[in-house]
């Protein structure tokens, strides 16, 4: 069984519909109990089982609710994938202090009432993998999203220490996810301080890619994982050049993420989730790499079977 939070849109979305597609069984969560019935009924057109499960995972008594209803109706949880996350765009300064702490308490402590539950779920049964998905941003900044830069910095300490605590359990993983660019919603319901639009940066994978990425991982776990020729281009760089990768993928994102036209300050979904979930953001240019960055998700996830869960 495999449960998944975020999974109303973007990667999240992307995930839950690979799964279903090779009949796995679901739990799906996220904040909009809306969002979350559309992704149930495609999902179920794709062949899954699925509970839906409308959940805040900044809430520890929602959290313990979700673990206890995917043990109750499927026995155990072979697969937790920690996809939740909001965003924050703008110099230090420029967003309030209600906004700071939704964004730790989303991208930082949800994680890890999550991630305590799947420990201790894994842990009690024997088995199971967990899949936190973090960003390139845990390793190169951004000085115009700083504050979400620093919680993926925290979500990759925190994958790196529990994988040192499980290292004697085989059947128990975890298992980092950095994504770079990706073609998602997830910008333009960031909350937004910057004074302009915003978008993916370039190049903007296909949600798809990724999502067949966890796919592999669930199979054949790994400590680290990531997805196109520009983000394993970026990590070999910053191995053998740290400083200078770090400044050329600072400056490149600070001015790639924003659009010239202006916006209005406002807080995107921070407080209130949107009432639909979507899976693209409309950023890749061209039907022909919108449906080359599809195939290849595809493509992958069909590697490796039998699925998980």
């Amino acid at each position: 069984m495999v449960l998944i939070t975020g999974a109303s849109s973007g990667i999240g979305r992307a995930t839950a519909l690979a799964f279903a597609a090779e009949g796995a069984r679901l739990v799906l969560a996220s904040r909009s109990q809306d969002a979350l019935a559309e992704v149930e009924q495609d999902c179920r057109a794709r062949g899954g089982q699925v509970l839906v499960v409308p959940t805040d995972i900044a809430d520890a008594v929602a959290v313990e609710r979700l673990t206890q209803l995917a043990v109750q109706r499927f026995g155990q949880i072979d697969v937790w994938v920690e996809a939740a996350a909001v965003g924050i765009a703008g110099p230090l300064g420029s967003e309030s202090v209600d906004e700071i702490r939704r964004l730790v308490d989303t991208n930082v402590f949800g994680t890890v009432l999550c991630s305590r539950a799947a420990m201790a779920t894994f842990q009690a049964q024997g088995h199971g993998t967990l899949l936190l998905l973090g960003s390139l941003l845990s390793v190169f900044p951004n000085p115009l999203v700083p504050l979400y830069s620093m919680t993926k910095f925290a979500i990759r300490g925190l994958a790196l220490n529990l994988q040192q605590a499980v290292a004697r359990h085989p059947r128990i993983q975890v298992c980092l996810v950095l994504p770079g660019p990706v073609d998602t919603p997830f910008f333009e319901r960031a909350a937004n301080h910057s004074g302009r639009q915003l978008r993916a940066i370039p190049p903007a994978y296909a949600p798809e890619r990724l999502a067949a990425k966890i796919l592999a991982c669930a199979r054949r776990p790994r400590r680290q994982a990531t997805t196109g020729v520009v983000s394993h281009l970026a990590l070999s760089a910053h191995r053998m050049a740290p400083r200078v990768t770090e400044a050329l993928v600072a400056r490149w994102s600070a001015t790639f993420v924003t659009k010239p036209a202006t916006a209005a300050p406002g807080s995107g979904s921070l407080f209130e989730p949107p009432s639909t979930g979507a899976m693209h953001g409309g950023y890749r240019r061209g039907r022909v790499r919108s449906r080359l960055g599809e195939w290849l998700g595809v493509a992958q996830a069909g590697r490796n079977r039998p699925p998980p869960g």
